[in-house]
């Protein structure tokens, strides 16, 4: 019989908060059984398997996620729209820096669900580029450009290589700025 107020809501919280405690490799589901005060055996009446639960976390993690990058954008125009969900970006791997190496490993999981879902919040981003005037194949590889940057900023700030005396906050903001101003020069050169 499944325990009152146990659900598979309630198992995926938890299991996040213990993975933002404890890394991701160092997640067990007998731990989990323990903060939730049940047994191990009582969290397969809500999930079926590890894998199962990894795939929740990860839908999990898109969702907080995606509602950092695109919280208060509604109104913004493009551009000011793209640096909201870059500083989204950087803001959501320091607040959960757990959560977010496990995003980054979602790919080698191999669960077609999480790639996809991944995917979907990567293409989230292409009518904003496509706002900022950029051709197909432009979008591509300014995605791909700015999320390496991104990727590459927050790993190396993580990893303690910024620790001199000029700020990683303005550092970052310059990164971004270098980025997307050579886009405005070029959709006023079409607009010309």
């Amino acid at each position: 019989m499944a325990r009152k107020g146990l659900n598979t809501d309630r198992i995926v919280e938890v299991a996040a908060e213990l993975i933002a405690e404890r890394g991701f490799d160092q997640f067990s589901l007998r731990e989990l059984a323990d903060r939730l005060g049940v047994k191990t055996a009582s969290l397969y009446n809500h999930i079926s398997s590890l894998s199962e639960l990894t795939s929740n976390i990860g839908q999990l993690a898109f969702e907080r996620m995606a509602g950092q990058l695109y919280s208060g954008t509604e109104d913004a125009l493009p551009f000011d729209t793209l640096y909201h969900i870059a500083i989204g970006y950087r803001k959501f791997a320091k607040q959960n820096p757990e959560l977010y190496k496990t995003i980054v490993k979602i790919p080698s999981t191999g669960s077609s669900d999480l790639i996809e879902k991944g995917q979907s919040l990567v293409h989230s981003l292409y009518p904003v580029l496509e706002a900022c005037g950029l051709s197909e194949d432009d979008i591509i590889h300014f995605s791909r450009t700015i999320r390496s940057a991104m990727h590459g900023f927050v790993t190396l700030e993580e990893a303690g290589f910024f620790g001199t005396a000029v700020d990683a906050d303005e550092s970052y903001s310059y990164m971004i700025k270098a980025l997307i101003e050579p886009l405005k020069t070029e959709l006023g050169r079409k607009d010309a």
